[in-house]
C-alpha cells in the first residue's frame, strides 16, 4: 500500500475527526490515535493507548453513525457492513457470554493450564 504523503487525514483533535461523506474515504485520525494503534499492534500499548485505539476502531467503523444514504443503496450497504463490525466489537466487550468467569479472564496469563491451547486463545 502506498504511503499518503499529503497527511490530509491527520487532524489536530478528535473533534475534527468527523465522519466522511464517502464511506470509501479513509477516516480522519489524530497522531496520537495512530501511535496508539501501532503500540497495540506491537503489544506494548499502555492502558490509555489501548482505549484510544479501540475508540478509533469503533469510530472508523461508523458504530454510532447513520448508515442510510437515500441516494445510493450501495453506500448504505457498505456503511451497514462497517457498522456491523463496530457493533459486534461493542457486543463482545459488553455483553458476549463467556465460559470463564470475567474476573478470572482478567488474571489469566498465556500458558496457564486453564488456557493451555497451542494458539493461546
Amino acid at each position: 500500500m502506498a504511503k499518503d504523503t499529503e497527511r490530509r487525514y491527520i487532524k489536530d483533535s478528535i473533534e475534527e475527526c468527523v465522519p466522511r461523506k464517502n464511506p470509501l474515504d479513509r477516516p480522519f485520525y489524530t497522531e496520537a490515535e495512530i501511535q496508539a494503534l501501532q503500540a497495540v499492534y506491537r503489544g506494548d500499548a499502555d492502558r490509555r493507548q489501548q482505549q484510544m485505539a479501540m475508540q478509533f476502531i469503533l469510530r472508523a467503523a461508523g458504530t454510532q453513525d447513520m448508515p442510510f444514504d437515500p441516494e445510493n443503496t450501495s453506500i448504505t450497504d457498505f456503511r451497514c457492513g462497517k457498522m456491523w463490525v463496530g457493533q459486534t466489537i461493542v457486543w463482545m466487550l459488553s455483553a458476549a457470554p463467556t465460559r470463564t468467569d470475567p474476573d478470572k479472564i482478567a488474571t489469566r496469563k498465556v500458558g496457564d493450564e486453564t488456557n493451555a491451547r497451542p494458539d493461546n486463545r
